[in-house]
């Protein structure tokens, strides 16, 4: 079974400009190694104990209906809030930005920032201690500031599988990511149709998803202009599963090809797959139905 994650998509808006934090990761990871992603990671199962859910206040909890599994059925709320604080931990932990606010909902800064970044490398170890430190700066996760944004699932010939969710979320004032050197290598803010352009230059590597969810982006960046606008247009956007499928013929070979479902063939390949009833919104239908890929 594919595991759960989380991935944050930061935005910020420069000189009129929309930016999107992309990180590099170490060569040496053995998953999407070298490759330019969003923060993220999987579900761990600090991030849904007891201590954790009780750092999102109960109305903040409320944003869970609009979470389903690939059959359609709603996901259970406490993996569901799981999701959400996964997605607060991994960016912490990856780029030092914290999606948090005080007890009278400021944002966290100066003092209190510092301190808590003393502990971000422990956390790496011990995903525990982030419910512990934020409960001990009386901070609180407002999950609505995450917009529900992709969800992509591993495809089933895939022997590593991530059932992933992908949220935006603005940096929040005061704040600058730092990367941790231990999985990224490297960090850069670009327009999103700036990355696609220097992926397919062959400047830099990402992976099916990351381009997929980045073209859907920056048709949206065009349409909204501005982060305020965007934000509000997509607060209740369709977000439908997509579950690829590689063509049985191609996957021995060194470059595969990735059948999308909104392919006119996808329900014929074998291999699990998206319900035949599921409907994708024209924000993907616009994109390829299938591509090639080295991995």
């Amino acid at each position: 079974m594919p595991r759960h994650a989380a991935t944050v998509i930061l935005l910020r808006e420069e000189c009129g400009t929309i930016e999107v934090l992309m990180t590099r990761r170490h060569e040496n990871m053995s998953f999407m190694g070298g490759m330019w992603v969003f923060p993220g990671g999987t579900l761990c199962p600090a991030d849904s104990s007891a201590a954790s859910l009780a750092l999102i206040p109960q109305p903040s909890q409320l944003q869970c209906h609009r979470f389903k599994q690939l059959d359609g059925s709603p996901l259970p709320r406490e993996q569901c809030l799981g999701l959400a604080v996964a997605a607060h931990r991994e960016t912490f932990e990856e780029t030092g930005v914290l999606l948090a606010s005080t007890a009278s909902g400021q944002p966290v800064s100066g003092e209190l920032l510092a301190r808590v970044h003393e502990q971000r490398r422990a956390i790496v170890s011990q995903p525990e201690r982030f419910a512990t430190l934020l409960e001990e700066e009386h901070l609180h996760l407002e999950i609505e500031r995450l917009s529900y944004w992709a969800h992509w699932i591993t495809p089933a010939a895939v022997s590593k599988r991530f059932d992933t969710r992908f949220f935006l979320a603005r940096l929040p004032s005061g704040q600058a990511p730092a990367i941790d050197h231990i999985e990224a290598t490297a960090m850069t803010w670009m327009a999103p149709a700036a990355f696609i352009a220097a992926v397919r230059d062959g400047k830099m590597t990402a992976s099916q998803p990351t381009i997929f969810t980045l073209a859907e982006l920056s048709a949206s960046v065009q349409q909204h202009i501005t982060l305020e606008a965007l934000f509000a247009a997509e607060a209740e956007r369709e977000v439908a599963p997509v579950l690829p499928k590689l063509l049985s013929s191609s996957i021995t070979g060194e470059r595969r090809v990735i059948v999308m479902p909104w392919d006119s063939e996808y329900h014929d390949l074998p291999s699990d797959g998206v319900p035949r009833q599921r409907s994708y919104p024209h924000s993907l239908r616009a994109l390829p139905t299938r591509v090639m890929s080295d991995r």
